[in-house]
């Protein structure tokens, strides 16, 4: 199961994000009506489809939380995966497949934009909630990469947290949508064409579906069985080659079953005269000291074999350092 702290903190995410999003989608869709602003009916349509996206996210949060039991073994960590996988849809047909829809529209019928300054009011209220938001769900991916030493940047790619990910990615593109939105009533009020009003919807469509399919691509991997970066399964190998009486790991392999939650799987070839107990015991050494250097780690089977198991995997060799 992942950590505790960092349950909560994806729980505590989601709903604030969704009270804001629901907030934001009222407003957001009287101010479009008042105005006739194509950009804020855009931002409208983000609004709603993630108010939809965030109950996915809750569902999936709540669901996954539950502990292992006959049915699931391993847990229903992937549970998260499924529903997360369900928002990135939702933000892929919901947000910018209806945010270009009002953009091709707008071209292709204009109509003139007025009530500037309700529609600057509500965008800067609507701004002002999803920093905040993001601010919340940015604060433990930010705990997480400085625990790792690495990038925010990289920490996103690699994070198997789909939900918190999500919530940090829509809300950027909340905020940077509310920012173009502006930038366009700005340049449509002084110029008094709806072209740039236009354009910003198109802006913040092709925003939302760039996100939503880097998100479709990250769930699609955890989904599939994800495995770990390659420098780390070649350290967890050198790591249990070391132990004292093992010969050789000719094959290892991790795999992400749930949010932060790892299964460690290998063979094990050890000195030969070596007894039971003492291969009992370089097992579990080598299960404790994965577990303190990755916590994410869950479940650590090894199995003593003279030679490596068949098995359509990449074969690692403890023994051997190919410099990469």
């Amino acid at each position: 199961m992942a950590d505790t702290a960092d349950l909560g903190a994806t729980h505590r995410s989601v709903l604030v994000s969704l009270a804001g999003d629901c907030a934001e989608t009222l407003a957001l869709g009287a101010v479009a009506w008042v105005t006739g602003s194509v950009a804020l009916r855009a931002q409208t349509a983000a609004s709603s489809a993630a108010v939809a996206v965030e109950v996915f996210l809750l569902i999936g949060v709540l669901s996954s939380g539950r502990s292992p039991d006959e049915t699931h073994p391993l847990g229903y960590g992937r549970e998260r995966f499924y529903w997360s996988l369900f928002a990135a849809l939702g933000i892929f047909i919901g947000g910018g497949g209806l945010g270009l829809e009002q953009a091709v529209s707008s071209a292709l019928h204009p109509s003139p934009v007025d009530n500037y300054p309700i529609a600057y009011l509500v965008l800067a209220a609507t701004i002002a909630l999803e920093g905040f938001a993001l601010g919340v769900a940015v604060r433990p991916l930010l705990r997480q990469a400085a625990g790792r030493g690495i990038s925010l940047r990289a920490h996103l790619l690699r994070n198997t947290d789909p939900a918190l990910t999500t919530v940090a990615l829509s809300g950027g593109c909340a905020v940077i949508g509310g920012a173009v939105a502006t930038v366009g009533l700005i340049v449509t009020q002084a110029t008094g064409s709806p072209t740039p009003d236009t354009l910003a919807s198109a802006v913040i469509g092709l925003l939302l579906l760039l996100t939503s399919v880097f998100l479709l691509r990250t769930n699609r991997q955890l989904l599939s069985g994800r495995g770990v970066p390659l420098p780390m399964l070649r350290e967890m190998s050198r790591m249990i080659a070391s132990q004292q009486g093992v010969v050789d790991v000719p094959e290892l392999f991790a795999v992400v079953v749930g949010p932060s939650s790892l299964i460690v799987d290998g063979a094990v070839t050890f000195a030969s005269g070596l007894d039971v107990p003492a291969v009992e015991q370089a097992i579990t050494r080598s299960a404790d000291m994965l577990r303190q250097r990755w916590p994410s780690i869950e479940y650590v089977y090894l199995t003593p074999v003279p030679q490596a198991r068949p098995r359509r995997a990449t074969r690692f060799s403890a023994t051997a350092d190919n410099g990469e």
